[in-house]
């Protein structure tokens, strides 16, 4: 299996984590997250796992190809 290592990693490192949220603990930082409505999941070790791309949209870093997404237009649809 051929890997790209000039890929960033899909998900923020431990110590990324620590990093964005301010603090070790993953139960504290579990908690931060949540009370600001990030999306995450826990690994098998209760840690709070983030996407790298998602952790750039949120903190407004994305880049532009995220905003290309093609999305439905129901007013379209609609006739509207």
């Amino acid at each position: 299996m051929t890997v790209a290592h000039n890929l960033p990693p899909l998900f923020l490192a431990a110590d990324e984590v620590e990093i964005l949220i301010g603090c070790k603990l993953p139960s504290h930082q579990t908690k931060l997250l949540r009370l600001k409505g990030w999306r995450f999941e826990l690994n098998g070790n209760r840690k709070p796992i983030i996407a790298r791309k998602y952790a750039e949209k949120m903190l407004g870093c994305a880049s532009d190809a995220l905003d290309t997404i093609p999305r439905l237009n129901f007013r379209a649809l609609r006739g509207i």
